[in-house]
């Protein structure tokens, strides 16, 4: 998302818009399967500032990593291993705030109703009417991220927590209450081996570990936009993978705005980002 945030500074909104309707191509699913939609059923909430607040902050602390969820595991598959900070610094940061014990209401709605065939194919042609006001050079980069959303979809649909920011939730949870009932299955951990096996194979260029250097200050600048990032995925119930593939399939009101303030915040991030190195400089 930071990068499709970036674009769309730049008046090139497509990436991000195409970003954003990733997880609705889950909608192919649950007109002809009832239980598709109720496994997202739990993941619908009431705006709440909660929401505001951890989108925002989980925004922030993404452009200061430079990569949001799936960007963090990307970039770790292409070898840039300081973002293994990022990891550590979210576990950090989700296990503070639920170690805080903060009394944090949110309220359930009930299930959405599913999408018609007709909605259906009015979301598949907007979403493919996007290619036109892009050039041919980037069609391929939108065809990739079309893939992905729908390779995602059916994930959510075989096990709708996959999803990294859902792993490190349950790491977290584990570790804070040393219960090991809690810890993810093994099936987990193998998608997002097999997620960065796959990332790894398709990347056109990888830093080997001999070339790897590290740098302490870029050391604790990951890991602290990852305590931010951690913090305000608690608070939100999720980072911005867990809000695109579960929480706006789900027609959640509380996922939406989150993913306005994810927004926000990376826009403020990259703001700050330009303001600090203008100083520098």
């Amino acid at each position: 998302m930071v990068r499709g945030v970036h674009e769309m500074l730049d008046k090139r909104p497509a990436f991000l818009l195409t970003i954003l309707c990733c997880g609705f191509w889950y909608w192919l699913i649950s007109p002809f399967s009832p239980e598709a939609l109720l496994k997202l059923s739990f993941d619908r909430y009431a705006v709440s500032f909660h929401f505001m607040l951890g989108g925002f902050l989980f925004g922030l602390g993404a452009a200061i990593n430079k990569g949001c969820s799936i960007s963090t595991i990307s970039k770790l598959s292409r070898g840039h291993y300081h973002m293994l900070m990022t990891v550590l610094g979210w576990i950090i940061g989700w296990t503070l705030l639920t170690a805080a014990n903060l009394t944090l209401s949110y309220n359930n709605l009930p299930a959405a109703t599913a999408p018609s065939l007709f909605h259906l194919a009015v979301l598949i042609a907007i979403g493919f009417s996007l290619f036109y006001f892009v050039s041919q050079d980037r069609r391929l980069t939108l065809v990739g991220l079309v893939f992905f959303g729908i390779t995602a979809s059916i994930l959510t649909f075989l096990l709708p927590e996959w999803s990294p920011s859902q792993l490190l939730k349950d790491i977290s949870a584990t570790i804070l209450h040393q219960q090991q009932s809690q810890w993810p299955s093994l099936q987990r951990f193998l998608i997002i081996a097999g997620l960065v096996f796959g990332m790894a194979a398709g990347a056109s260029h990888r830093v080997k570990i001999s070339e790897f250097q590290i740098k302490p200050r870029q050391l604790i600048t990951h890991l602290s936009a990852g305590i931010i990032m951690g913090i305000g995925a608690s608070l939100a119930l999720g980072g911005n993978d867990s809000q695109l593939l579960l929480a706006l399939p789900a027609i959640s009101p509380a996922g939406a705005i989150s993913v306005l303030f994810i927004i926000l915040g990376i826009t403020s991030g990259m703001m700050l980002r330009k303001r600090l190195s203008r100083t520098s400089n």
